[in-house]
């Protein structure tokens, strides 16, 4: 006795094309019924009142509804429910519509509708979690009951172990509403889009076939691209209707040396060819103030490392202290501006230098200069007793500080002389002493 195990229906004697036709035509119709319902809902949820006639409320008015009756009913109901968790709501069977009149697929359809409804839950949750205005009203929270009784329910069994875990339950929903919405709309889904064309090869195998169409891009990347290229669009739309800014007008000497025409000039044989000479500065020396006894010291010539060491034999009896500068005498121009004419009163006269103070004079050289050279002696001395030999070579007294000009024999190091300031100022008897190189000696 043999048994029958092959089933056939109208469907199956089908022709393949045929098949895909139908197959194709009622995901088109599903996804249309169903995105027809979503809109019709969004539309029932948009003009929602308190007031209309539903489950909760039996009134005999009016209906503010524009689905009518069964709108007024089915969006009190979705609002005393989850409340504003009806973003979450119509958010997935949106994608889902779009997806079969475009792509004719629904693939792991029992996964998204769990998703979805825990993302229904957890979005309410967390809109419980916000502070209700004064508009809101409704008696409970803007999770409705279902985001009321699930979030204030966590808090409870959370706030056993403490009051910070208990402030952390919503932001626990809103990851969790974030994660199940976005996975039950599809995104993050390896999905099988519109079936490829049918290829001259019929031998191809199935494995090259999902490779072929995980090379496609999904429809999340297409809905990117389209909302990017409308936000390109209209910001270039916007740019085209402001006005522009008025163009700053270019001077003639940095405008373009070529000529405006396009008329070719033929080169000549007898030119010579050559570019604008770049403009010559010559300075000149600024007015200064006369010198009043500054020494002023002349650049020193630079040498050639060619250049033979010239050794500066310095007189031995010459006098290492330099005397202070002797300030000038008072000529005839201050004693003139010391009588201010007493006519012409009209004209205006800039006021006498009388008006300003005299300088402070300063106080007479304490040290003279027999005390120097015995100074610089001594410093010589100190140096030789700390292994540093040398010779003094100048002295500059000043009202505070004394400089002494020492140059070291040959091959001793500059840092070996600088770290024995505080043994110099300790065996000069002096407050402090600094030891410095200077520049260009």
């Amino acid at each position: 006795m043999r048994t029958i195990r092959r089933s056939s229906s109208l469907i199956d004697r089908l022709p393949d094309p045929v098949r895909e036709f139908l197959s194709r035509r009622t995901a088109e119709l599903v996804g249309l019924g169903l995105l027809a319902l979503m809109v019709a809902i969004a539309f029932a949820l948009a003009t929602w009142a308190v007031d209309d006639p539903s489950l909760n409320n039996a009134t005999g008015g009016t209906v503010n509804n524009w689905l009518g009756r069964p709108g007024a009913m089915v969006a009190d109901l979705t609002m005393q429910l989850i409340g504003l968790g009806v973003i979450a709501m119509l958010f997935p069977p949106l994608i889902w519509a779009l997806r079969l009149i475009r792509f004719h697929v629904f693939d792991r359809g029992a996964l998204k509708l769990g998703l979805w409804v825990v993302g229904v839950v957890a979005t309410a949750a967390v809109a419980s979690a916000l502070p209700a205005t004064p508009r809101w009203p409704l008696p409970t929270g803007m999770g409705g009951v279902i985001g009321d009784g699930l979030l204030f329910g966590t808090r409870n069994v959370v706030g056993i172990a403490g009051s910070a875990l208990a402030g952390l339950v919503a932001f626990l929903y809103a990851g969790i509403a974030i994660l199940s919405v976005t996975a039950a709309a599809g995104f993050g889904f390896v999905t099988d889009e519109d079936p490829l064309p049918e290829s001259e090869d019929e031998d191809e195998s199935w494995a090259e076939t999902e490779e072929r169409r995980d090379d496609e891009p999904g429809f999340a990347v297409i809905l990117i691209g389209w909302l990017a290229h409308g936000a390109m669009a209209l910001k270039a739309a916007i740019l085209r209707r402001l006005p522009r800014p008025p163009e700053p007008a270019v001077s003639a000497a940095a405008s373009s040396p070529q000529p405006a025409s396009r008329v070719r000039r033929e080169p000549q044989f007898n030119e010579q060819a050559g570019r604008a000479a770049p403009p010559v500065f010559n300075p000149e020396p600024l007015p200064g103030p006369a010198t009043t006894g500054r020494a002023v010291a002349a650049a020193k010539p630079a040498y050639d490392d060619d250049d033979e060491e010239i050794e500066t034999l310095r007189d031995l009896n010459a006098p290492r202290v330099t005397a202070r500068p002797i300030a000038p005498k008072p000529g005839k121009r201050l004693a003139r501006e010391a009588q201010p004419s007493l006519l012409d009163r009209d004209v205006f006269e800039l006021p006498p230098l009388t008006y300003l103070a005299e300088p402070k004079k300063l106080p007479a050289n304490a040290i003279s200069t027999d005390a120097l050279e015995q100074n610089a002696t001594l410093l010589e001395g100190v140096l030789e007793d700390f292994g540093v030999r040398g010779e003094i070579t100048q002295v500059r007294p000043g009202p505070v500080v004394t400089l002494y000009e020492l140059e070291p024999a040959p091959g001793t190091k500059s840092s070996r002389v600088i770290s024995l300031a505080d043994d110099i100022a300790r065996s000069m008897s002096a407050i402090s002493a600094r030891v410095a190189v200077v520049q260009g000696k």
